[in-house]
């Protein structure tokens, strides 16, 4: 590629990634207030329940998850160029994987654990030409079909809400018991959350297989805007069914069930094709997205920001699982325009993110700064 060419696939990594962020904190942000029935929402976080479950329940995190699979792909051909082990890549997964840890002791919802065990297996794949991860990729993928379709057929009659509110965080929450909440988190939340990565890594290195396999299939020759086009109305018609079927539980059925979650889990894999290939239009069109590019380039600080503030706001009012969808809605919304400025604030001033900054130095060593 010519160095113009690199330069807008860069950009549109960090568009995406940014936009994606935008989607996580919406997703994650039900639980860091505290997880309630549907059954016990007013109108209003009813109809926001149903907007969340078709447009940004489970298509994000397929989006950061192929990303994380096309930045291995990056990060290896560097490695390469400058004939380095790829045990600087183990370096750099075990330090994700210590960031993650701490980050459970704030959120039992943490994804780097996670990313840095299928990451382990994803050096398995190094060398292995581009069809044969898609291809593996593409079987995990089909495994991971079965298996929820296996979840729905069993939940189809005798369905019931998945939702588990949190009493024992409740009180801890309302007691400003600080101490209690970080034991709770470390001897509770922390081992569950460890075991279901151990549950969920087949998709999750599914998708970072094929996120490798786009980026090594389009970096020597970029999509052509036909094919983008093309991609983006198939995907979005392919989605349809499965939005059909969500509205239709929302109607009737049990909305946050495991009937509901299925179609949630459906749509994910599709809309996020949609979402991504719409992305990749805008910006080939010249469209710069300058908020979601900052927040991008600083994704892993902003992610565990998103976090601690929520975890802030939630002590200091003392509240957890009362505060209604809208109202974290609209945290959030504010949340990520503050972040888009300071993010553009302090790239103004240092290359990179404090937390990129402290995984760089994780990875490298003594060595980082001359990286």
């Amino acid at each position: 590629m010519n160095p113009i060419e690199t330069k807008n696939r860069i950009v549109y990594l960090d568009v995406l990634r940014g936009f994606a962020l935008c989607g996580i904190l919406l997703v994650n942000m039900p639980s860091f207030l505290g997880e309630r029935f549907v059954a016990d929402m007013g109108q209003a976080d009813r109809m926001l329940r149903l907007l969340f479950d078709l447009f940004i329940q489970t298509k994000f995190y397929t989006l950061f998850s192929v990303l994380f699979g096309a930045g291995f792909i990056i990060f290896i051909d560097r490695l390469r160029q400058k004939e380095r082990s790829l045990w600087v890549f183990v370096r750099r997964l075990t330090s994700l994987f210590v960031i993650g840890l701490v980050h459970l002791l704030f959120w039992e919802g943490d994804i780097l654990q996670t990313y840095a065990i299928c990451g382990f297996l994803l050096l398995l794949f190094a060398k292995t030409k581009p069809v044969t991860k898609l291809i593996i990729g593409l079987f995990l993928q089909l495994y991971t079909l079965m298996l929820y379709l296996s979840i729905y057929s069993f939940a189809i009659g005798s369905d019931r809400s998945i939702v588990e509110p949190d009493d024992r965080l409740a009180n801890l929450v309302a007691s400003h018991d600080i101490k209690g909440y970080f034991i709770y988190h470390a001897t509770v939340q922390l081992p569950d959350a460890l075991g279901n990565s151990f549950v969920i890594f087949p998709e999750i290195l599914s998708l970072f297989l094929i996120g490798a396999y786009l980026m090594e299939r389009f970096s020597m020759r970029p999509p052509t805007m036909r094919f983008l086009g093309v991609t983006l109305v198939v995907s979005l018609v392919l989605s349809l069914p499965a939005l059909l079927q969500i509205v239709r539980v929302h109607e009737g059925q049990v909305p946050d069930g495991l009937v509901n979650y299925f179609f949630v889990w459906l749509s994910g894999r599709t809309l996020a094709v949609t979402y991504a290939t719409a992305v990749a239009l805008l910006v080939r069109t010249g469209r710069r997205f300058d908020g979601f590019q900052v927040l991008g380039r600083m994704a892993l600080t902003n992610y565990l920001a998103q976090t601690l503030l929520f975890t802030i706001l939630v002590f200091l009012s003392g509240t957890y699982g009362t505060i209604p969808l809208w109202q974290g809605t609209l945290a959030a919304l504010v949340l990520l325009v503050c972040q888009m400025f300071f993010s553009r604030w302090y790239l103004d001033r240092h290359q990179q993110g404090p937390v990129e900054a402290l995984w760089r130095k994780g990875t490298y060593g003594k060595q980082w700064a001359k990286m």
